[in-house]
């Protein structure tokens, strides 16, 4: 009887000290953790929010260039057309 308890205390002792080492363990991990965090907000907001916003004016103006791209040889020869035309009076 007296094994049986002596075993019982030896298992909550190794399930009490495991939580406690798993607490410890968090406990020093959780300054690096904050660290981390405040690291990426800044990086966010002081990096990736401007170049969003760099690249959305960028798309903005860049997109009517990307429409009219296909149509450049055309215009090129229409206005090629219209300086041999004004040469010519």
């Amino acid at each position: 009887m007296e094994a049986i308890a002596i075993l019982l205390v030896i298992l909550f002792s190794i399930i009490i000290l495991k939580a406690c080492v798993h607490l410890g363990i968090f406990m020093i991990t959780l300054p690096f953790k904050i660290f981390a965090v405040l690291i990426s907000i800044l990086l966010v907001v002081l990096i990736m929010v401007p170049l969003g916003i760099v690249g959305g004016i960028a798309a903005i103006i860049a997109v009517p260039f990307a429409i009219i791209m296909p149509l450049l040889p055309i215009l090129l020869i229409l206005w090629g057309v219209y300086l041999l035309g004004r040469m010519s009076k």
